[in-house]
């Protein structure tokens, strides 16, 4: 059950990611404090959420580049120095793992439920 919550959380932060910075180029994104510290902040709480998933559960989600989620919650510990990372965690990491997850609920359901 908690898997599928967190699943499913890490779904909703990623399209809210992409929604977000959809319109931006990565200078708007370095200029724009309010969408730059949102977007950090949702990007932190989906990594967090990614790590924090059972080892089995991503291994059965292999597709996931579960690695680059654990680089990436050390970069967001000082994003001001890592901005290009960031950048491409963004436009790319995010929306290819919103995805995988929405082509992983239709093979894996049961990863995603929440009923107990």
């Amino acid at each position: 059950m908690m898997t599928g919550a967190m699943l499913g959380l890490m779904q909703q932060l990623g399209m809210d990611i992409v929604v977000l910075t959809e319109e931006i180029n990565d200078t708007e994104f370095l200029f724009s404090r309010l969408t730059r510290t949102e977007t950090l902040r949702l990007l932190k709480s989906m990594s967090k959420t990614a790590n924090s998933l059972p080892v089995e559960t991503r291994e059965r989600l292999h597709e996931i580049d579960w690695a680059a989620w654990a680089t990436l919650a050390k970069l967001l510990a000082a994003p001001a120095r890592h901005p290009l990372q960031i950048w491409v965690a963004i436009k790319e990491l995010t929306p290819t793992t919103v995805q995988q997850l929405n082509g992983y609920k239709k093979v894996h359901p049961e990863l995603f439920s929440i009923v107990p």
